[in-house]
């Protein structure tokens, strides 16, 4: 099976496509319980390295790539930084070791990071890599970034769309699962965007940034 993963406020959101490519999702509250689903492959939208004296290069170049769309990828904060039990403390080793500060948006995000992380040691054999949903948006959409905000009506129709491209019954599948999930814990974006990481995790001409780049580095981000 191949598996896309995506934070969200009840814990994860995970799309599977199984091998008689149907589509499921299912809401998890701890990575723990990937354990129980056997894959191929799984793909998950969160950073699972950390940056070292300055931002990872495989971040630089997905902005790269996005370019008007670029502030749609976080720049993963130093381990020291991720781990700090406040925010003004993260700001401080951030600064201390990469010199640069840590945005709130990503400092909302580290809880998840540090999960992923914890998951990652606990399981080194668990085919799980790195991935980002924008970045197989702007693979399917022939390599030009999807201008719209995801979190709008028009974002999700136009990310809906390219997902209908590649299996006409997902979107179907998507709504079918919004209506059995509640959006304090689970919002519209976070389905989609599960979805196209278990689309692009089943196919075999997955991508990369940087490019050129063995897909087994830890500095890369496949898409």
């Amino acid at each position: 099976m191949y598996v896309g993963i995506d934070g969200c406020r009840g814990g994860w959101l995970v799309a599977i496509i199984d091998q008689e490519a149907s589509l499921h999702h299912c809401m998890i509250r701890s990575l723990n319980e990937l354990q129980s689903i056997p894959v191929k492959l799984a793909l998950i939208d969160i950073p699972l390295h950390f940056a070292d004296t300055s931002y990872r290069i495989c971040e630089v170049a997905a902005q790269a790539l996005l370019g008007v769309k670029r502030a749609s990828i976080f720049f993963t904060p130093h381990r020291a930084a991720v781990y700090a039990a406040t925010y003004a403390e993260a700001n401080r080793l951030n600064r201390l070791y990469t010199d640069k500060g840590v945005s709130k948006q990503t400092w909302n995000i580290c809880a998840k990071i540090r999960e992923a992380n914890q998951f990652l040691g606990d399981h080194p054999d668990y085919s799980i890599r790195e991935a980002h949903p924008e970045l197989c948006f702007y693979y399917l959409n022939q390599r030009q970034p999807l201008l719209s905000k995801k979190s709008t009506p028009q974002g999700a129709a136009d990310r809906l769309g390219l997902i209908a491209r590649h299996a006409e019954s997902y979107p179907q599948v998507i709504e079918n699962t919004l209506k059995i999930t509640k959006r304090k814990d689970v919002k519209v974006d976070d389905v989609i965007d599960a979805t196209i990481l278990a689309i692009r995790a089943s196919d075999t001409n997955l991508q990369c940034v940087p490019e050129n780049r063995p897909f087994d580095k830890q500095d890369v981000i496949l898409y």
